[in-house]
């Protein structure tokens, strides 16, 4: 695309941002679009919407539904439509492993689009430079001794054209926002999905630490317990002083409710008799005598 030179709007030598226009505000935020009259010129900021829209329209296309493939493969190619099997697969996916592929699903689309974005600046170099190249006739020269005014004037215009557009490319501020804005969205993404994955991996674990927490009612409940579970059970079963398992009871916010029926299987059942005793003797670093003979 060929961008018009506009005198009063040269393109700014540093990209220092107007501190008193942004203090506090988010800078990547959309701001208002001007009404384009259709009589009058149109601006570099309308040029600069229109080829952005353009630039979405052509490179921005999504397949309904999408498939981003896996890691191990080519990450540049195009999206596939994605079989109703997978879909099934991605449905009765947990909420955390969904956010997990989520997030990996994010990070590979974003090397896709960077990928379209380059190319895409790369083709507009080509032609600017290519259009620069041409707008200027090297083989013509002002007339040595010329006095008419319009053509010294238009000389000059034309190689303050041309000298512009090599010292101080219009484009490249462009570029510069563009890759800053994917950025920016891609990052807020990011950010979202790994709050939710915290937030998500918080409740499971407190889930897990309450569903552990939990007197076992069965010896198949006991066995599925963590290690520290099964050796606090192994103490309180082991107890025959009141006064203790009140206490371990206040302390673990156990019931008695919860403990009676796995307390009614231990008196019954002398082989869980025998593998709880292993287990205090154990912890109490005691030797089984029967391991001498």
């Amino acid at each position: 695309m060929t961008y018009m030179y506009l005198p009063d709007t040269l393109s700014p030598t540093l990209r220092l941002p107007n501190l008193q226009q942004y203090d506090g505000k988010n800078g990547f935020a959309p701001t208002q679009i001007e009404e384009i009259s259709e009589d009058a010129e149109p601006t570099r900021t309308q040029l600069d919407i229109h080829r952005r829209a353009q630039y979405i329209l052509t490179q921005k296309d999504r397949p309904i539904p999408s498939y981003v493939p896996p890691p191990t493969s080519n990450l540049f190619h195009m999206p596939i439509t994605v079989s109703l099997e997978q879909m099934r697969e991605e449905n009765e996916q947990d909420e955390l492993t969904a956010i997990k592929n989520r997030i990996v699903e994010v990070q590979q689309q974003h090397l896709v689009d960077l990928q379209r974005l380059y190319t895409f600046h790369a083709e507009e170099y080509y032609d600017e430079a290519v259009d620069r190249y041409l707008s200027k006739d090297e083989l013509m020269y002002l007339p040595e001794g010329e006095n008419n005014p319009a053509i010294v004037e238009g000389y000059a215009q034309l190689d303050g054209v041309y000298t512009e557009a090599r010292r101080n490319l219009h484009q490249q501020n462009l570029w510069e926002d563009e890759i800053d804005e994917m950025r920016y969205a891609h990052l807020s993404l990011l950010t979202s999905l790994y709050e939710r994955q915290k937030a998500e991996e918080a409740r499971l674990e407190e889930e897990r630490r309450l569903r552990e927490a939990d007197f076992p009612t069965s010896i198949e409940d006991y066995h599925g317990k963590a290690k520290d579970v099964q050796h606090r059970v192994a103490r309180f079963l082991v107890l025959d002083d009141t006064a203790k398992q009140e206490k371990m009871l206040s302390e673990f916010h156990w019931a008695w409710r919860q403990v009676a029926p796995l307390q009614e299987i231990y008196r019954k059942n002398p082989a869980f008799q025998s593998e709880i005793l292993v287990t205090i003797m154990d912890l109490s670093n005691i030797k089984d005598p029967r391991k001498r003979l």
